[in-house]
């Protein structure tokens, strides 16, 4: 088996001249070149590239990988709501009063966008944690990757004066944009850091996970966070995540949150248009306020399925519909994750 580290793989002229089982972890696609470098290294083999099989970490691909051999296993998620669960979470959703709450730490064009909708539409009642020593934004790129004259208009002359706020514990190590938390897991860095901070005192929360470009469904400790912290989920440029949330048993409150922006094939438009069609929600907490009063029981839910692991239970009965070799070794490595780091395997 082979693991390629998605974010920072690039194709550097190996050819593949067996069939090989492909563990791609973590997101892949390079937003500078546009482009996945696993259908590049697919594409050169010696070998039928339909031999290959693919295990992509994450819970749905649409997009040119599609119609390789593969499976979408959310492994990650599996580890990451049993850390979350051994920190044994005791919410407390009564002492809302900001509209929406973001979190950002690297930057991704999804990212910087939004501190640019939030000034573009007056936005100004929120939590936040912004991990970055300056707010200067690569605008000239993000113009270059969009073709909307209303976008490159936002782009270019929104002004940011949003300041950088981190929470810490004073181990971690600070980049000009990012921080490197270390030993610490995402876990802990919600209860000791961001729970009572960020997440419970706000309504919404304003979710950048770190897929834009591409048509994956991607969820991490941000989507779990939102979770736990009582608030309603907006996907700012993600690709159908409410329809996966749904799928799993998850409340997306679709009777107060318009999820309509979760399929449209412009990225910029996922992102603008999350934004634009909740608007109620986020510039006045009237409506949030009193739906929240009610629906204490439907928050306790999301936190329920958490706690029973159902990205488990999801991937448990993706392998089941394999046999054999790839069976055993799909469980084995839904079970490692994390703990191993696949030392047992020939890693490429």
């Amino acid at each position: 088996m082979i693991e390629i580290i998605g974010p920072t793989y690039r194709y550097n002229s190996e050819i593949l001249d067996r069939p090989e089982i492909i563990l791609v972890n973590d997101h892949q696609y390079d937003d500078d070149n546009h482009c996945f470098h696993v259908k590049t290294l697919l594409e050169h083999s010696a070998c039928d590239p339909q031999q290959h099989f693919l295990i992509f970490n994450h819970m749905a691909h649409e997009d040119q990988l599609q119609h390789f051999n593969h499976v979408s296993l959310p492994i990650c998620l599996v580890s990451l709501v049993k850390e979350f669960k051994q920190q044994h979470i005791k919410p407390n959703w009564n002492n809302k009063t900001a509209a929406f709450n973001f979190m950002i730490n690297k930057p991704r064009h999804n990212r910087e966008f939004l501190l640019l909708l939030i000034k573009h539409f007056g936005l100004d009642n929120y939590t936040y944690s912004l991990c970055w020593k300056t707010t200067n934004l690569k605008r000239d790129h993000m113009i270059r990757n969009t073709v909307s004259d209303v976008y490159q208009k936002i782009i270019h002359d929104t002004p940011i004066d949003i300041p950088e706020k981190t929470y810490t514990f004073g181990h971690e190590v600070f980049m000009e944009h990012g921080l490197k938390s270390g030993h610490v897991n995402n876990a802990k860095n919600y209860v000791g850091l961001l729970q009572t901070t960020v997440f419970e005192p706000s309504y919404v929360s304003l979710i950048t996970e770190p897929c834009f470009y591409e048509r994956e469904t991607f969820m991490t400790e941000k989507t779990i966070m939102a979770l736990y912290g009582g608030t309603l989920p907006i996907w700012i440029g993600g690709w159908g995540i409410p329809d996966s949330m749904r799928q799993l048993g998850f409340d997306v409150f679709d009777d107060i949150v318009d999820h309509g922006y979760q399929h449209l094939a412009d990225p910029w438009d996922r992102a603008y248009w999350a934004i634009e069609k909740n608007l109620h929600l986020l510039k006045d907490t009237k409506i949030t306020q009193e739906f929240m009063k009610n629906n204490h029981p439907r928050l306790q839910h999301n936190i329920d399925l958490l706690e029973q692991n159902v990205f488990l239970k999801y991937c448990v009965q993706k392998i089941s519909q394999y046999t054999g070799t790839t069976h055993n070794l799909l469980n084995t490595i839904t079970q490692g994750y994390r703990y191993r780091r696949f030392s047992d395997y020939k890693l490429w």
